[in-house]
């Protein structure tokens, strides 16, 4: 998810600097890491530079958050779709996994925070594309109206999973907390 306009991190928020990479690059590469193929840009104009194709969102300009959710999953039309939000550098394929093991094509997994449903972070059917942008056209915004149109099935995830940077501070402070044993998992993959 790439659309929003970044207007309190100041410029494209997907193209930031995240200790070497974009901050969506980073996202891009968990999402391959996982298999997802094809792997999308849903908005925005930042997936060339990220190595992925732009699907522009289907709706309106500020029809908000929710009309990208619907653009994916009426782009995808079939299967499951892993949506992820462009600005969460501490996000692993490990976590994803997690995501994906539990959605059905009945029934969408969404990430918890502290119990509280996180719909943005969520492997959801494509079949509920028209149910979504049913809500977007009667003119509702929010991610959580999304958990509306199904069933879905909470899993937890580690908060620092979920640490979104709006800001540059935000990023900076992310990366600085991350966990010591993130840069030896990482090298014991390759």
């Amino acid at each position: 998810m790439c659309g929003g306009r970044s207007r309190r991190f100041g410029r494209d928020k997907a193209l930031a600097d995240a200790d070497g990479a974009p901050m969506g690059g980073r996202v891009v590469a968990a999402l391959r890491a996982v298999g997802c193929d094809p792997v999308v840009a849903i908005g925005g104009s930042a997936g060339g530079a990220l190595g992925v194709p732009t699907v522009p969102d289907l709706g309106a300009t500020d029809r908000g958050p929710l009309s990208g959710l619907a653009t994916a999953l009426r782009w995808a039309r079939t299967g499951l779709v892993l949506v992820v939000p462009c600005d969460l550098p501490l996000l692993t394929d490990d976590h994803l996994r997690l995501l994906v093991a539990e959605a059905t094509l009945d029934r969408a997994a969404v990430a918890l925070d502290d119990n509280r449903p996180q719909p943005s972070l969520a492997c959801w059917p494509a079949s509920r594309g028209l149910a979504v942008q049913a809500l977007v056209d009667g003119g509702v915004r929010r991610w959580r109206e999304a958990l509306s149109v199904g069933a879905w099935t909470g899993v937890p995830l580690p908060a620092r999973a979920m640490a979104d940077a709006d800001t540059e501070a935000q990023l900076r402070s992310i990366l600085a907390v991350r966990d010591p044993n993130e840069a030896n998992r990482g090298s014991e993959r390759r």
